[in-house]
């Protein structure tokens, strides 16, 4: 009765440890996800502020919105789509380029409040999205001062959202395995990485005009809590994904952006569960000599076609992922473990990029211990894909540590 007593003990402790273990690692990396969040806010941020103030600088009274004033903003900030000057009757004075139409444009840019009472507007800033030809533009309204001190000029700026956070994302986001959405406080979706999501309600699912609660629930949450995360199940093309988001929560010129890293959590219930010895399958010819014709004549799918099989092979890998000559990532799976798009030359991560560096001159394997850009220690394979010594990549499997 001990005995059992005391191996039921050591089951239970046992399992603790594992537990322990593993939620340190997911702790890891989801503290690394709330990390570039806030990094992401920040830059956001501080762009807009520079946006306005450059405003402001250029354009302090009616006459200097101009063509050239147009033109030289633009050069400096691509993002910027459209000027449109409207006097205290909001009717349109000055519009650049000249063949926008500004039908509507009022009534989606300003509160009935302020199209009552232009004068009343005493400071910039920045209104509600508007929605026009598949894109989405922030309004930024900045008011004159007339002689009389009591009309209103009212210049509106129209500013390309998805050439703006998309600058912002290749600038700070990539290679870790995020989307960015960019939310205000009407629900809407100002960006998105998927573009298709850009303009859509945030509540509604991907496929369809249809709420998701789980969206709803997140919202919610989102209104309440400057900042969090939140894991839930996001229906999505007749799937069931598994998705952590963080998000924080930014007021910039009188509007709220709740800007959201989101990253898909792999749950492969079809993994083999006997034990394959990972560096065997790395290793292997078969393997390698099946990788050289996709890699020679650049065929993505059936690259990640073999990378999944050898995930698949090996329930305790990470993620399996395949580098060029040049030090880029090409190709991983699962994608949302992978740092695709990365090259060892941006520096990122001291240990990766040094390590990749001596495997890809050195055309010898190596395995190391180090962080991993998402958070999380890891045991990092290297193996080179070799041809009678001619390299044509670098095979990249990661183990998370006390996995």
């Amino acid at each position: 009765m001990v005995r059992i007593i005391n191996s039921f003990l050591m089951v239970i402790f046992i399992l603790f440890l594992t537990t322990g273990c593993t939620s340190k690692f997911e702790k890891a990396q989801r503290e690394k996800q709330e990390e570039i969040t806030l990094i992401v806010s920040e830059k956001i941020s501080s762009y807009l502020s520079t946006l306005m103030t450059s405003l402001l600088n250029i354009f302090q009274e009616p006459s200097e919105v101009t063509s050239q004033n147009y033109k030289l903003l633009k050069d400096q900030f691509p993002e910027i789509f459209a000027l449109l000057l409207y006097n205290n009757d909001l009717e349109l004075q000055r519009k650049y380029p000249s063949n926008i139409n500004p039908n509507n444009l009022t009534e989606n840019c300003l509160t009935i409040q302020n199209r009552k009472n232009i004068s009343a507007i005493t400071k910039p800033f920045i209104g509600h999205s508007i929605y026009k030809n598949t894109n989405v533009y922030i309004c930024i309204t900045i008011p004159f001062i007339t002689n009389d001190q009591v009309d209103r000029d009212i210049l509106i700026v129209l500013v390309n959202t998805a050439v703006l956070f998309s600058k912002i994302e290749r600038e700070h986001i990539v290679p870790y395995p995020y989307s960015l959405i960019v939310i205000n406080d009407q629900q809407d979706v100002v960006y998105d990485s998927d573009p298709m999501r850009i303009g859509k309600d945030f509540l509604t699912k991907i496929d369809s005009d249809d709420y998701d609660p789980a969206l709803k629930n997140l919202f919610n949450m989102m209104t309440e809590n400057a900042r969090d995360y939140f894991k839930t199940n996001i229906e999505e093309k007749s799937r069931n994904l598994r998705k952590i988001y963080t998000w924080n929560t930014i007021q910039s010129y009188d509007e709220t952006f709740y800007v959201t890293l989101v990253r898909n959590l792999n749950r492969s219930i079809k993994k083999r569960s006997e034990d394959v010895y990972l560096l065997s399958t790395l290793r292997s010819y078969a393997i390698q000599d099946t990788l050289i014709d996709p890699i020679i004549e650049e065929q993505p799918k059936d690259i990640e076609k073999l990378l999944k099989y050898m995930y698949d092979q090996n329930p305790e890998v990470y993620s399996v992922q395949l580098a060029d000559t040049t030090g880029t990532v090409i190709s991983g799976w699962p994608p949302c473990n992978s740092i695709i798009g990365y090259c060892n030359s941006q520096k990122l991560n001291k240990y990766f990029d040094a390590t990749l560096d001596q495997v890809i001159n050195s055309k010898q394997e190596n395995i190391i211990h180090a962080p991993l850009f998402e958070g999380g220690e890891g045991r990092i394979i290297f193996i080179p894909v070799l041809v009678h010594e001619d390299l044509y990549g670098v095979l990249i499997a990661i183990e998370p540590e006390g996995n």
